[in-house]
């Protein structure tokens, strides 16, 4: 995993919070053009510029039954694709939902912005694995960030704390 990507994304991320009035501490990066049995999910700390956590995390497969679950990312801020959006989400509301603790995404960009509507969230799924299974892909969600349970577990633990964090979902 190339740390200094992820640095560069971070700072790039960072900028945009300041100016926009975001939590400018922790950041949430999601690598889709990465595989998506490796590590591309990245809880970056600002004040000590490194990446704290970086997960597994499944991306959307598409609302085609016949479609083959791919390894690689296809976007799409449509209604009913099942595929993830690009682009930065303020992490909105925590909740107890269907898959347990989960959090609303409020699109900022043009994008995503269905994503409320959508309910696309980010949560945590017994189904996803904590560790990388390169070069099997994870599994697919309906366009939801899914995390293992044990990674949402951690990624809570953040959210609980820090406010106005945003998530950038980017290829």
């Amino acid at each position: 995993m190339n740390i200094e990507h992820f640095r560069q994304r971070a700072q790039s991320l960072v900028r945009y919070c300041r100016v926009e009035g975001y939590n400018e501490r922790v950041v949430l990066l999601w690598d889709l053009s990465r595989h998506s049995g490796l590590r591309r999910f990245v809880v970056w700390n600002v004040v000590e510029d490194r990446a704290e956590h970086c997960f597994v995390c499944s991306h959307g497969s598409g609302s085609e039954r016949s479609r083959v679950r791919s390894a690689y990312a296809e976007c799409s801020n449509a209604e009913g694709s099942h595929l993830s959006s690009l682009w930065r989400a303020l992490v909105a509301e925590r909740y107890e939902g269907r898959y347990g603790v989960a959090y609303r995404l409020d699109g900022l960009d043009e994008s995503n912005s269905a994503l409320r509507e959508r309910c696309v969230v980010l949560h945590g799924w017994r189904h996803t694995t904590s560790l990388p299974i390169y070069p099997f892909p994870s599994v697919g969600s309906w366009g939801c960030p899914v995390l293992s349970q044990k990674a949402m577990r951690v990624v809570d633990d953040i959210l609980q704390r820090e406010k106005n964090v945003v998530l950038w979902a980017y290829k």
